[in-house]
């Protein structure tokens, strides 16, 4: 009878919806606000070991960098160098995390190698941030990750390479894209990657650089030169016009980066054979489909012989980005910008990417 009772009361319990809301409310209230704290305090620490990483990169890298062009530089002198770098990149991170704080360690170590010396750079950086109210709540203040970016010297060992810049000047380059003309964006976006050149190499014994010019044919050219700025000036002087078809440009930037030349002509600078690179770029559709047979023909010879193929779509419909797609040496080489921002950067990282050839990243 008693246990009737009791059965009774809770059916009625159960059918009583306002006390089952608000005893349902009780129950789930804490939970939400849980999983929304523990959402947020995750996007900020993955958002925060991005940042870091991309920064012990860069201070690895160009102290790496700073080492090979400076030969009376101590590694006291670099080790300062890369700590005041390091700080430098995250100094804006301090307002976009609350009570961020970060300890970076910086080691530097020669090596003897073939009678040279090899300088090894390790740059680690430990950061945390406060976490949100609700986990302090249940006992825990800060969340802390940890990074480390790593970088050698090349010294004589590496660091050349030749690269030809294929780039679209048809009349879809002429329109207006967020209020600027494409092909004024593109010059942008080449400047910057030409900068990046000038930095890396700055006595010009490493790099050289060429581009050419396509819309329906192959407009124009200017060769492989140590000189960045040459190409730079080229690139600035192109108009927009005609039609598409990306096959004599490519096969222009093929034939001029596996010349024997380059190698000749490396050698006799550096003593180096070179890294061969080509970036192709493109806002639209060749003009026909046997144009895309063509240029992806050149792409399959291209890298059977291990040239690293980066392409480039700047706001281009489905059928250009297909065949960049199928161009670019793996899905990291190719780049789907939308807009002007997204075309700078893409030439950006091509650049950082180049650039560690002369000055490596080894992790």
């Amino acid at each position: 009878m008693m246990s009737t009772r009791i059965t009774s009361k809770i059916r009625k319990l159960l059918r009583n919806e306002n006390g089952n809301f608000a005893l349902i409310a009780a129950a789930a209230v804490p939970v939400l606000f849980m999983a929304g704290s523990l959402a947020v305090d995750t996007t900020n620490a993955m958002s925060m070991k991005v940042r870091l990483q991309n920064a012990v990169d860069s201070a690895a890298l160009a102290t790496a960098a700073r080492l090979s062009e400076e030969e009376n530089l101590t590694a006291a002198q670099a080790q300062a160098f890369a700590l005041k770098f390091v700080n430098g990149q995250v100094k804006e991170d301090f307002g976009a995390f609350n009570g961020f704080s970060v300890t970076p360690t910086v080691n530097i170590d020669p090596v003897e190698t073939g009678g040279r010396t090899v300088w090894k750079v390790a740059v680690s950086m430990e950061g945390s941030q406060s976490l949100t109210p609700m986990a302090r709540i249940m006992g825990k203040d800060k969340l802390t990750v940890s990074v480390v970016g790593k970088s050698e010297s090349a010294g004589e060992a590496q660091g050349a390479f030749s690269m030809a810049l294929v780039l679209d000047r048809s009349g879809s380059m002429d329109w207006n894209l967020n209020g600027q003309k494409k092909i004024n964006v593109l010059k942008t976006a080449v400047g910057g990657l030409i900068e990046q050149f000038e930095e890396a190499d700055p006595e010009r014994k490493y790099v050289r650089l060429g581009a050419s010019s396509y819309n329906s044919k192959l407009t124009g050219s200017t060769k492989l030169r140590w000189n960045p700025g040459k190409t730079k000036e080229f690139v600035d002087a192109l108009p927009a016009s005609g039609g598409t078809d990306s096959t004599d440009a490519f096969d222009w930037a093929y034939t001029a980066v596996t010349h024997k030349r380059e190698n000749n002509t490396h050698d006799a600078k550096s003593g180096q054979v070179p890294k061969k690179f080509i970036v192709f770029m493109t806002d639209g559709d060749n003009n026909y489909s046997s144009a895309d047979s063509s240029t992806k023909h050149l792409c399959d010879d291209a890298k059977d012989d291990g040239i690293e193929v980066y392409t480039v779509a700047f706001a281009a419909p489905n059928r250009g980005k297909q065949l960049l797609s199928y161009c670019a040496s793996t899905e990291e080489h190719f780049f789907d910008a939308q807009n002007s921002a997204q075309l700078i950067e893409a030439f950006k990282n091509i650049g950082y990417a180049a650039s560690k050839v002369v000055s490596r990243l080894t992790e």
